[in-house]
């Protein structure tokens, strides 16, 4: 996912379409000198995996700021270094030509005028989610998340919600407050939830749910569960979009799809 604010490139993962994303960059600034700012949620393989296959990392006049959390016994630059390895791919990660910084996320930073807040989710890797403020605007990017009080649920055997995990929720629900533009997860439908307590992921339920509290204006829903065809996927998006009107909600809900473009006015 790329964002565009002001002179600044931000892109967020690094799966396999970054592969056109990079093509089109190539293209559009040929020779010219390039800052790009990668921002890594989590390096399971559909995060990182398309990251070998981006050409602007072969050009020596881009620079590559790649951000992200470390893993509990490895660095962001190991962690990215590992899938380039020779045993699993030609060229290693210190062979690229661009000009690559990793950066490990402890704490919020900015980039020269845009202002970036990161948040720990839950996902079975160290997992970010990132909120991009520039101006009265604001984005977050939040993949990979699953709603923590059917988590701590499913672990203690508890019956009902967990009531430490409803604080948790809460805390994101903070975070997300009154963005003008969520980009979330939404991979499973209820039913298929059920059976993938502890996946990582969330039903389009809770997602709208905390849209909703969090008082969003956009909501676009992505990370797509790779067996949903497109007629699946457009029913979600319609499931959700009948639940905000249920709820009285002004939030526009839509399916995020490649080559797709929002402009936040």
């Amino acid at each position: 996912m790329e964002v565009r604010v002001n002179k600044h490139i931000l892109i967020f993962d690094a799966g396999t379409g970054i592969r056109n994303l990079g093509n089109q960059l190539i293209r559009e600034f040929h020779s010219q000198p390039v800052t790009l700012h990668l921002f890594i949620s989590h390096t399971h393989w559909d995060h990182i995996q398309g990251f070998p296959f981006f050409m602007p990392a072969y050009a020596k006049n881009f620079q590559i700021m790649v951000y992200g959390p470390p893993a509990r016994n490895k660095s962001l630059k190991e962690l990215m270094k590992i899938q380039m390895d020779m045993e699993y791919f030609p060229v290693p990660l210190g062979d690229l030509n661009a000009q690559i910084v990793m950066q490990e996320v402890h704490e919020p930073f900015s980039i020269e005028d845009v202002k970036i807040i990161p948040f720990y989710v839950n996902h079975p890797a160290m997992t970010l989610s990132y909120r991009v403020t520039a101006g009265a605007r604001s984005f977050i990017y939040a993949s990979d998340n699953e709603p923590y009080r059917y988590t701590l649920h499913a672990i203690r055997e508890e019956q009902g919600a967990s009531p430490s995990g409803a604080g948790l929720d809460q805390k994101f629900i903070e975070f997300l407050a009154g963005a003008d533009f969520l980009a979330s997860e939404a991979q499973y439908t209820l039913e298929e939830y059920r059976s993938k307590i502890g996946w990582g992921h969330s039903p389009v339920e809770s997602v709208v749910e905390l849209a909703v509290r969090a008082n969003v204006k956009q909501l676009a829903l992505f990370h797509h569960d790779p067996t949903h065809d497109d007629a699946t996927i457009d029913a979600m998006v319609k499931h959700a979009q009948k639940l905000l009107e249920i709820q009285k909600s002004n939030i526009r809900c839509f399916g995020a799809a490649e080559g797709m473009e929002v402009k936040l006015t």
